[in-house]
């Protein structure tokens, strides 16, 4: 019988063939988001008033651009990789050209902010240095061009540019991208003859590396100085990112790029880490941000994330919690730290770094594709890390990993058909098909009784059908699970009449001050 354990020229292999069909996978996905952007008269629908950022198919542009950047980087890593095979090379070129164009079109400053976090992690790792850095900078060339031409193009960049416009200037940009890409292809030949050949002295190789060094330094501080100093620039920036709203025309969105808003997020962090006082260690319960906030004297929109994985973590679950999740998020930074001088280490670390990074800004977390593509980059370097011997797992401990996958398979399974049934009756709710509504949230009931959500449907679906009081009945239900859902309160108000409509608005604003929702409702009662 052979041996069994991996070497490191198979573990090795098994590394770039992995990142490899990440990096395709992440393209193709960056691809087909594009061409909603610059085909828009074949592909995705077109709702400029929508705002324009693009989000397809991962439903929000800011966690889309951090997907993106995990493709950007993995894809470089493949590209300047000496001892790779043209094939994987020419994977990692062709993949750089159409995913800046992507993230650029999400317009998500904390995603290009990550792009340079992870690209220094990863250039201060790799043991390539100067060579990465040139090549990065090669492609970087090669994938310019188009978002130089759509940066200036207003159909491209604006809210108010009709689907002609859009198309003409699409094609025109998609055109430059086709160019740029074979010639990001073929351009891998010639890289792989020129690097054996690129060799230098050690006083001007360092000579080169400095410069290489100096000149975003130089350039930082030239921004800096132009806009009064370090002091101002830090001030102008704090007040920038707390202010109630950002400064920039909504509709300049090549603008949004350069402002530093945090569009409301120092609000959100303020009142999660206020709501921790008195209770630290273990927070204040799993899920209770959105409780807290509805609560606050900040609260005048529906919010359910503190747009940051560890500042919810910790105001939901305590110090304890947040240990545990740096604990997890951690061990393949320390993993690929350890394993570094492996060919595609450096730039792993610097997408998984890119991902951890991006996740203290906002909610990635929750869109299972970006997360667990980010969770597979941090994997990348517990294979990297695997090193012989290894020993077998008992029969016994295995049988028992089986076990445990099979319960949380049959929960997970349970789960999906209760929020699939969940998701079709609030679609035939917004489609106002009221008994196919109905049908689907009796369904969602069945297999989600813990829920409160499917009542919500249900008496949604009741009300608009005329019969509110089996409408009421399932607001009861509904708030008899819980009873702190604001939205469940409105509803019950809804669908009843005297004392008990009053009761329940009072209820209702009791859990949501500020709540719009409440107003308007009232509004249109005074109007009656």
């Amino acid at each position: 019988m052979g041996d069994w354990r991996p070497g490191p020229s198979r573990a090795l292999s098994a590394l770039r063939a992995l990142t490899a069909a990440l990096v395709l996978a992440i393209a193709s996905v960056g691809v087909y988001s594009l061409s909603t952007r610059l085909v828009p008269d074949h592909f995705g629908s077109y709702d400029p008033n929508a705002g324009y950022r693009l989000s397809a198919p991962v439903g929000y542009w800011n966690s889309l651009g951090v997907f993106t950047v995990i493709g950007i980087l993995l894809a470089l890593g493949l590209a300047t990789d000496r001892s790779g095979s043209l094939v994987a090379r020419a994977i990692g070129a062709v993949a750089v050209v159409p995913l800046p164009l992507v993230l650029y079109f999400t317009f998500s400053r904390g995603s290009w902010l990550a792009l340079a976090v992870g690209l220094a992690i990863t250039i201060v790792l790799s043991r390539q240095r100067l060579q990465l850095t040139t090549e990065a900078a090669f492609l970087a060339l090669l994938s310019s061009p188009s978002i130089l031409v759509a940066s200036h193009s207003t159909a491209l960049t604006s809210r108010a540019a009709s689907l002609e416009a859009a198309a003409h200037d699409g094609h025109r940009v998609g055109a430059i991208v086709a160019v740029m890409t074979v010639l990001a292809a073929l351009s891998v030949r010639v890289l792989a003859s020129l690097e054996p050949r690129a060799r230098m002295r050690p006083v001007w190789r360092r000579a080169y590396g400095a410069a290489l060094v100096a000149i975003p330094i130089c350039a930082a501080a030239v921004a800096i100085a132009s806009h009064g100093g370090p002091e101002s620039v830090a001030k102008r920036g704090y007040d920038s990112f707390v202010s109630a709203s950002p400064t920039a025309d909504p509709n300049d969105l090549n603008g949004r790029l350069f402002s530093l808003s945090g569009n409301g997020r120092a609000d959100l962090w303020r009142v999660a880490i206020a709501a921790d006082h008195g209770h630290w260690l273990g927070g204040s319960g799993a899920g209770s941000f959105e409780r807290n906030w509805d609560q606050s004297l900040s609260a005048n929109m529906v919010v359910r994330d503190a747009h940051s994985l560890y500042v919810e973590t910790l105001t939901e679950l305590g110090v304890v919690g947040l240990v545990l999740l740096a604990i997890m998020l951690g061990t393949p930074l320390v993993a690929g730290y350890g394993a570094r001088e492996v060919t595609l280490v450096p730039a792993a670390v610097g997408a998984y770094g890119a991902f951890v990074l991006h996740n203290a800004v906002d909610w990635d977390w929750e869109l299972s594709g970006v997360a667990l593509t980010g969770l597979l980059a941090g994997c990348l370097l517990l294979v990297a890390r695997r090193r012989p011997p290894e020993r077998r797992i008992a029969v016994s401990a295995r049988a028992a990993g089986v076990a445990g996958a099979g319960i949380l398979a049959l929960f997970a399974g349970v789960a999906a058909v209760g929020n699939g049934a969940l998701a079709k009756a609030r679609t035939a709710n917004e489609q106002h098909r009221y008994a196919v509504a109905e049908s689907h949230a009796r369904l969602a009931r069945r297999w989600m009784p813990w829920s409160p959500e499917p009542l919500l449907a249900l008496g949604e679906a009741r009300v608009e059908s005329g019969d509110p009081w089996g409408a009421a009945a399932s607001f009861r239900r509904a708030i008899s699970i819980d009873d702190r859902s604001w939205e469940a309160w409105l509803d019950l108000a809804a669908s009843t009449r005297g004392a008990v409509r009053r009761h329940a608005i009072a209820r209702a604003r009791a859990l949501y001050p500020r709540s719009p929702e409440i107003m308007e409702f009232e509004e249109e009662l005074a109007s009656h």
